[in-house]
């Protein structure tokens, strides 16, 4: 009996009557139009509403559906582009894994390809078309941008095709299917496909039409394919360049004039004329002298227009390309004759509504952001993206590593794909078919074969088809464990052991650890000495889960530091959170929101891949939230990955030296502006006029005046501010800065004059004063009142806890039922369970009061509190403990203040969220929000809103009254505030279930541990991130009202 009944469960088939990969060039008819790339007459769109039935299981699948009599007038509608799961109600619901498969596909090694019939989902798509006229005497062709994850084509009752690999263009010849006038289009779109067992890439499992559909003309006699190569010489300055053309003569008598230009403004350069009957390419050569270079930093490109008469008529085609040379040279990987730096990010193509159907704004969104944070580098992870993406980041400048489709996270240890050939041709098609549809873009300079998808055979064959579609680029492949396949050296996830010996080149060898984690998910490999032949990147690294990227600075360093080193790309750019609109405000979903939805049998297991959490929340790993607003650590990266520096020299003489790392450009767009603040008020500012080359440094001057500044700290920010409007920026946006401290002071502060009176009672003290009293009960201030007025909510106590960051929650991601017990729910034991005794209570010669407090605190010594109250109502606070065992959370004091004190100022880093190893982009100046804006959302609700390196901050109310916080001699202090309590935000799961309180709460403290991110869902927070068990901690600061 035959094994497979369904071609969409047959490896053996991927495709049936579909088209080849090409270049994507309509014709057109005038010349003009074609080069100012017009909407084209020869194409017209599909997309809008589609007729649309929905159903789960084979059966009772209307199979006369594509006939042309057949009635659909009672079927919904779909917006084509468009998924299943998103933007309408279909019955069909998203699933998220980050490293297994849904239910319905079969991991047994011995069943694979295996679908389970019953789980499979089908939508049925209809509509009608009128043909254009001028499409008479023509070539018809259907195209479909993606479409997951297996259709079938009908025209006219007819059936047209088969396709299978989503995220490339479907595209069939329809000519002897379609007639003048009306004509009807059916689609069979199945969810699961034999093909879905190489698309395991972490995101949501959607399906659907999901990119633009349309029918195109071409002549008889057309151009059907083209690729342009520019081989720049040894000095980098002319280029070789080659033209291939491939001229299909569908009439099959005949042949074609074929012409190719070279277009830069009025400027044209005859590349080749020649003749064909389309039985050989035509191939054009041509020394282009000193064209100007495409860059990511000047991504000057110019047009090819191509020109073809045949049968007594002339069309024509343009698209834009740039001149450029990829290359490997040894240990280092070059562009231009320039090493590279990837300041990249990984990029996953989706958008909060509307899933993998992203609208064009996004695209905009996404780049400009990009370039507003100085990324330069983008990983297409894990498939090709649509192609206006790439015509953007050919305008823009971006350096892009075109991915192929293809990830096996959850079976790529049963032979899916590696050396299987049952494989073979599927993931070779992926390969050429992502290659020739973009290896004309300026933008692409390296080819991946995928990700996580194992080792063998097949990515050698995948590579030898690629070089003979293109021999200008190199690839990249992180699962190459024999270095046959990728031209790199790719890492994911070096912890800061494993990093340093990449960037001295010592040997990597693999642990117990590793073997286990590469039986169930990772693909940890060896290195060898000898294997330092070739550039090291980093194609996922400092792992952006929410509250995350901790010592990004640190990555930067050893990239620059190192010849061989050549940066990487972030993990990553976007949340992928979905967005549920309703009456009470947006829900930001995650995946197992959806999970019960899931079809399965009662024999089934949680479905997961060693009982890992990794299909809950790992959905949000972005710099940026699904509605693309900057995370805190967006502003972290812009810093980090700035091309542009300033360092000192002699801060008294006002010499420093400006930096500039770009590989092609001077910084003339820039303006250099400087402010020298005390205590982030400006008191000396200006200009400075000054250039750099390329890759050079030189020394400046500041001409502030040192022997003026007030007894307070001062701050020097240099600016570097665009002078032009770009695309993504307006003129006089600040593209980074940098920051000097030049002169130190310590807060102090005489004691003020007045009498102090209070009562000892047992374990509390009553204290009074002019215009002020306080309580402090069992070593916690429970009441604190000026001017009658009650200040507090919440006692003013101890904390060593936070709302576990995702991080902070570490290997216990993976097996979420034991969350419960990680070990860092100690400290809220800590926290809830510590008890103070006062120990004295006396006056000192300034007329100030001092309690001395001791504590009794779970897993500390020696804990004490001193409370020094001076007359004039302020507090001077110190706390002082040594942690005996586990890595301590944070070392601080919180507190609940009325919810009207809701304006917060403050003189230390920001605006945005930092903390102690993630605050390099943070500006040392003074700063004003609302709590609600201090406040980060992250879609799973965490510890937030942290400011670092803080010397006061005051909470007020609309009457100005209110609360500040000062630290004390030259520590500074951390703050971070809510309307809401530590507890609500530990036990909230959604960031919608998380309402404002009539609560201010404040947490006042020393410090917190670093957020990590080194590892994917785990902290690996650096060893001088740590607050270590057997260090004293101390800190002192003051509370002061403000009336």
């Amino acid at each position: 009996m035959e094994r497979y009944k369904f071609d969409w469960e047959n490896p053996a088939v991927i495709k049936r009557n579909k088209e080849d990969g090409h270049t994507i060039a309509f014709s057109y008819n005038d010349e003009a139009d074609a080069l100012g790339r017009k909407a084209p007459e020869s194409k017209m769109t599909l997309n809008g509403m589609w007729k649309f039935r929905w159903q789960r299981g084979l059966d009772n699948c209307p199979e006369d559906f594509m006939s042309e009599d057949f009635d659909a007038s009672d079927w919904d509608e779909i917006k084509v582009p468009s998924v299943w799961q998103m933007g309408q109600e279909t019955g069909s619901y998203p699933y998220y894994y980050a490293s297994t498969y849904c239910r319905a596909l079969s991991r047994k090694k011995n069943k694979i390809p295996s679908i389970d019939h019953k789980m499979q989902e089908i939508g049925l798509y209809i509509r009608d078309f009128e043909m254009p006229e001028c499409f008479d005497g023509q070539q018809i062709f259907m195209h479909f941008g993606a479409a997951k994850s297996a259709i079938e084509v009908y025209i006219n009752g007819e059936y047209v095709g088969y396709s299978q690999g989503s995220m490339t263009p479907h595209e069939f010849d329809v000519t002897k299917f379609v007639h003048r006038g009306k004509n009807k289009v059916a689609v069979k779109c199945y969810r699961f496909s034999d093909g879905a067992y190489l698309e395991n890439q972490d995101m949501w499992l959607l399906c659907g039409l999901y990119r633009e559909v349309y029918i195109y003309a071409e002549p008889k006699k057309c151009l059907r394919d083209f690729y342009i190569t520019t081989d720049l010489d040894a000095e980098y300055i002319n280029s070789n360049t080659t033209l291939e053309i491939q001229v299909n003569n569908y009439d099959g008598s005949g042949s074609a004039a074929v012409k190719a230009e070279i277009i830069d403004g009025d400027n044209r350069i005859l590349m080749g004329e020649g003749e064909t009957d389309g039985t050989s390419k035509l191939v054009f050569t041509k020394l282009i002298e000193a064209p100007k270079k495409w860059s990511a930093e000047s991504p000057y490109l110019y047009k090819l227009l191509l020109t073809i008469t045949a049968d007594g008529k002339t069309t024509y085609k343009s698209i834009r390309f740039g001149f450029k040379k990829v290359e490997i040279i040894g240990e280092k990987l070059l562009f231009n004759g320039k090493q590279m730096m990837l300041r990249g990010v990984n990029r996953h193509d989706f958008d909060p509504d509307y899933g993998w159907a992203v609208p064009e704004e996004r695209y905009h969104q996404d780049l400009n952001l990009m370039k507003n944070a100085n990324i330069n580098s983008i990983r297409t992870s894990h498939y090709p993206d649509d192609p206006y993406f790439y015509d953007l980041c050919d305008e823009y400048g971006f350096y892009v590593m075109d991915e192929c489709d293809l990830e096996t996270h959850g079976v790529r240890r049963k032979g899916v794909p590696g050396d299987n050939p049952v494989w073979t041709n599927a993931v070779v098609d992926r390969m050429e078919r992502m290659v020739l549809r973009d290896r004309n873009h300026a933008c692409v300079f390296m080819w991946s074969l995928g990700n996580e998808a194992g080792d063998g055979s097949n990515f050698s064959e995948m590579k030898k088809a690629a070089l003979k579609l293109d021999n200008t680029r190199q690839f990249h492949y992180e699962g190459d464990f024999n270095f046959t396949k990728s031209d790199v050296i790719s890492r994911m996830y070096p912890v800061e052991a494993a990093m340093k010996k990449l960037c001295n080149k010592e040997p990597i060898e693999i642990t117990l650890y590793d073997n286990i984690a590469n039986a169930l998910a990772a693909d940890s490999k060896p290195i060898r000495k000898e294997d330092y032949c070739r550039p090291v990147l980093l194609c996922e690294y400092a792992h952006a889960m929410e509250n995350s990227l901790g010592n990004f600075q640190e990555y930067m360093d050893d990239f620059e530091a190192y010849d061989h080193m050549h940066g990487g790309y972030i993990w990553d750019f976007v949340d992928q959170a979905i967005r549920k609109k309703t009456p009470d405000g947006d829900q930001w979903l995650y995946g197992t929101d959806f999970e019960p939805y899931e079809p399965g049998k009662y024999t089934h297991l949680p479905n997961t891949t060693a009982m890992t959490g990794s299909n809950t929340y790992f959905n949000a790993n972005g710099i940026i939230t699904a509605d693309r607003k900057p995370h805190p650590s967006y502003y972290e990266v812009k810093k980090v990955y700035s091309e542009i520096k300033v360092k000192e020299k002699d801060v008294k003489a006002g010499l420093y030296t400006l930096i500039n790392k770009k590989l092609f450009t001077d910084l003339s767009d820039f303006e250099f502006k400087w402010s020298l603040q005390a205590e982030g008020i400006e008191i000396q500012g200006g200009t400075v006029d000054i250039n750099c080359e390329p890759l050079s440094q030189v020394d400046f001057d500041i001409p502030y005046d040192l022997t003026v500044l007030p007894e307070k700290e001062c701050v020097l920010i240099v600016s570097f501010i665009n002078k032009y409007s770009h695309p993504w920026c307006e003129a006089g946006y600040e593209q980074s800065f940098d920051q000097f401290i030049v002169k130190k002071t310590a807060s102090v502060k005489a004691a003020a004059q007045g009498e102090i009176s209070f009562n000892k009672n047992g374990n509390a003290v009553y204290v009074k004063g002019e215009g002020f009293d306080l309580q402090i009960v069992k070593g916690k201030i429970t009441s604190l009142r000026y001017d009658g007025k009650e200040y507090l909510k919440e006692p003013i106590a101890p904390n060593y806890f936070r709302a576990l960051t995702d991080n902070d929650i570490s290997n216990f991601n993976f097996v979420p039922f034991l969350i419960p017990i990680n070990p860092y729910f100690n400290w809220r034991w800590a926290t809830n369970t510590a008890k103070g005794s006062i120990k004295s209570v006396n006056k000192n010669e300034k007329g100030q009061l001092v309690i001395s407090v001791n504590w009794r605190v779970k897993l500390f010594k020696d804990v004490t509190s001193v409370f020094i109250v001076n007359p004039d109502g302020s507090i001077e606070l110190t706390h002082t403990g040594t942690p005996k065992m586990f890595k301590l959370l944070r070392f601080g004091t919180k507190m609940g203040i009325l919810r009207e004190f809701d304006m917060v100022k403050w003189y230390g880093r920001g605006p945005h969220e930092t903390y102690f190893d993630r605050k390099t982009g943070g500006k040392i100046t003074l700063h004003e929000k609302s709590v609600a804006d201090l406040e980060h959302h992250y879609m799973r609700p965490q510890e937030n809103a942290n400011r670092t390196d803080v010397r006061f901050v005051e909470f007020r109310n609309k009457a100005g009254k209110g609360l500040r916080f000062e630290a004390m001699g030259e520590t500074p202090i951390c703050f971070s505030s809510w309307h809401y309590t530590q507890e609500e935000l530990q036990k909230a799961k959604h960031i919608h279930q998380l309402t404002h309180k009539d609560i201010t709460t404040v947490n006042i403290d020393l410090n917190s541990i670093g957020v990590g991110g080194d590892m994917p869902g785990d902290a690996q927070v650096r060893e001088k991130y740590k607050l270590k068990p057997g260090k004293v901690y101390a800190y002192t600061f003051r509370i002061q009202p403000i009336k």
